[in-house]
């Protein structure tokens, strides 16, 4: 017998589930197509429901894009508390992780995909998008240049590096729509390694 659900335990899951459903829409029709009463409706909730936990439709997309951006950055921002070992077994590890969050999570990548692609109609989400990037480029610079110095790198400028690595994962879900169970995810796995260029390692 599942324990009893405090009031807030509940709101929180309602809150949730209409999250999700957003995802899903908006990730699937775009903000303009996606209307409220789709929302209320995938959630299996009242229309009134989704104002009480979001004012507005606007704010119910930049929530769909900034919590799940707030719950996977420590895993671009913070790389080297999450990934251990020699630069190249940390970025080895890094882009393992980051391909399979991304292949497990194709609709939240193509909401970043909507924003990215109109940044004049969603700057405020744009600017985070933009200040997350270069969080990353920040962080991943010195693990980079560790490995360049140890000959595991190519001598290439580590933010060039750093922004292929990304346009990589942003695009993969635009080439391929495999289920993230299919090999060519470890395909794509060993070429966004290839793009740091491990020189022949023993």
């Amino acid at each position: 017998m599942e324990p009893r659900l405090t009031n807030d335990e509940k709101k929180k899951r309602k809150r949730s589930t209409i999250l999700n459903a957003a995802i899903k829409l908006y990730s699937e029709n775009g903000f303009a197509e996606t209307k409220v009463a789709d929302i209320a409706k995938e959630a299996g909730v009242s229309f009134g429901t989704v104002f009480t936990y979001f004012n507005s439709k606007e704010e119910l997309y930049e929530s769909a894009i900034l919590e799940p951006l707030e719950e996977i950055k420590p895993y671009f921002t913070e790389i080297e508390e999450h990934f251990k070992g020699e630069p190249l077994e940390v970025i080895k590890e890094m882009i393992d992780y980051h391909v399979q969050l991304f292949a497990r999570r194709s609709e939240f990548l193509r909401l970043i995909q909507q924003v990215l692609a109109r940044p004049e109609r969603f700057p405020k989400l744009y600017k985070e998008l933009d200040e997350f990037v270069k969080s990353f480029k920040v962080c991943i610079y010195p693990v980079i240049e560790a490995g360049q110095r140890l000959g595991y790198f190519y001598e290439e400028s580590p933010s060039l590096i750093a922004e292929s690595y990304l346009s990589i994962l942003n695009g993969m879900r635009l080439t391929f729509i495999d289920e993230y169970t299919n090999l060519i995810w470890k395909d794509i796995t060993k070429q966004a390694l290839r793009l740091f260029g491990p020189i022949s390692h023993k």
